[in-house]
């Protein structure tokens, strides 16, 4: 199942909201125990689990790393960037001879079960041109309108997200482990999403995600 977010940020608020949206989606595939906790953006609140700090710095170094590469420019006007978040799931694959004596051994295959792209618009921070320095300053009014289509943007996402995994259960794979985190799972960044290599069951490109997910 494939699932897009559209979120409309401001370029000062945009960091916390695409982490809100991305930890949303990740609260909602915690099948195993957690502690949950929560975090506010702009007084809006959402769900996060305390006892997953690795989770927790892997959402922020992604977030960042799309900031810098597609929000941290010279240029004024509206930026796009994608994250998207692939939830996977281990299989036990066909038995290959291997060794001296032909022992046979499985071999695990990773299948892909949910994908969430979360497409990001970027709105820039509102200025005016007629500083008393000379430089930009900050227009409140054009400000106040930004944050308010931030908070709208992130609200409706997460109604969004909620009603998903509501309403769609049926595709989730049986749950063998105790883990907080029972499938494997990635988190990318794209500058444009015509760059992305969607894999199938048996796509050798799957070679790649492994490798990110065991780095």
């Amino acid at each position: 199942m494939e699932y897009t977010l559209y979120l409309t940020a401001e370029r000062s608020v945009v960091r916390e909201s695409l982490k809100g949206v991305i930890w949303t989606i990740f609260f909602n595939r915690l099948f195993g125990p957690i502690t949950p906790t929560t975090n506010e953006f702009l007084s809006v609140t959402y769900s996060m689990a305390e006892n997953l700090p690795e989770l927790d710095t892997l959402i922020d170094e992604k977030v960042n790393q799309l900031i810098k590469l597609q929000f941290d420019t010279s240029n004024q006007g509206v930026s796009h960037g994608h994250v998207i978040v692939q939830f996977l799931d281990k299989k036990a694959g066909k038995s290959k001879r291997t060794g001296w004596f032909g022992k046979s051994e499985t071999s695990d295959d990773l299948k892909l079960w949910e994908s969430w792209i979360v497409s990001v618009e970027c709105l820039p921070m509102a200025t005016s041109d007629h500083g008393g320095d000379g430089g930009p300053c900050l227009n409140p009014q054009d400000k106040n309108r930004n944050i308010e289509v931030s908070i709208q943007s992130f609200e409706e996402n997460l109604h969004k997200i909620f009603t998903i995994v509501d309403s769609h259960k049926d595709h989730i794979p049986p749950i063998t482990s105790l883990e907080s985190l029972p499938f494997p799972y990635t988190i990318d960044v794209e500058r444009n999403l015509s760059k992305l290599n969607y894999a199938t069951e048996g796509n050798d490109s799957w070679g790649g995600y492994i490798k990110k997910m065991l780095d």
